[in-house]
């Protein structure tokens, strides 16, 4: 476990309570991120961060928290887990990440990405500017990254989570695999076809140069 990670909890356990707001506020941003892909509310988002806050403070107070894992990784678990549980009493209908364990024998992988979702609003809009594309236009990073959040926004939970958790909560595959309990290889391949897809969507406008550092 990293220095930082062993010197907070130290200061934290012995009732440091600005040490605990300088771990939240190094931690809230990404974890908000993390809370509006599940639940797509800001008012449900913001109570689920706090308990789940409320929750990492009681979990390092009472010693639950073993420190096997970075800090980081056992709160985004939490904040995971917390969000997952606020859908369900929020909807009647089971939340769409639960679907990552349906049976592979009739469900091909990225079905749901690359077929139902082919035609969103980010196509559409990229197909009716396509005439007016030059192959001079400038490169706009701030349209780029508009497109990007449309498609994080557009796609299924249980590619958008995973890509949030990998490059917005910078948690590594495995402890990706580990917080969602899905297989490693299942966690990678959904990696890779939601990239794949939003290259698809990017090179419509783009040239593959100009997005090299993006995807």
């Amino acid at each position: 476990m990293p220095e930082y990670d062993i010197e907070i909890i130290k200061k934290i356990k012995s009732g440091d309570t600005d040490a605990f707001t300088e771990l939240a506020n190094n931690l809230k941003d990404k974890a908000f991120s993390l809370i509006m892909k599940i639940l797509k509310n800001k008012e449900d988002s913001e109570d689920t961060l706090q308990e789940s806050f409320l929750k990492l403070y009681k979990a390092i107070i009472e010693n639950k928290f073993e420190q096997k894992s970075k800090i980081s990784t056992y709160f985004f678990s939490i904040v995971y887990n917390t969000a997952v549980d606020k859908y369900k009493k929020l909807k009647s209908k089971r939340f769409s990440i639960i679907s990552i364990d349906v049976d592979d024998s009739t469900f091909e992988e990225g079905d749901d990405l690359m077929k139902k979702y082919f035609e969103t609003e980010i196509e559409k809009n990229v197909y009716e500017e396509r005439h007016e594309i030059s192959t001079d236009k400038s490169f706009n990073s701030a349209e780029l990254e508009k497109i990007i959040s449309l498609y994080l926004n557009s796609i299924p939970e249980q590619y958008s989570v995973i890509l949030n958790m990998f490059y917005i909560n910078d948690l590594s595959h495995e402890e990706i695999s580990e917080i969602l309990k899905l297989p490693l290889g299942t966690v990678k391949n959904r990696l890779f076809r939601a990239k794949a897809k939003l290259k698809e969507i990017i090179l419509k406008k783009y040239s593959e140069e100009e997005i090299l550092q993006y995807v």
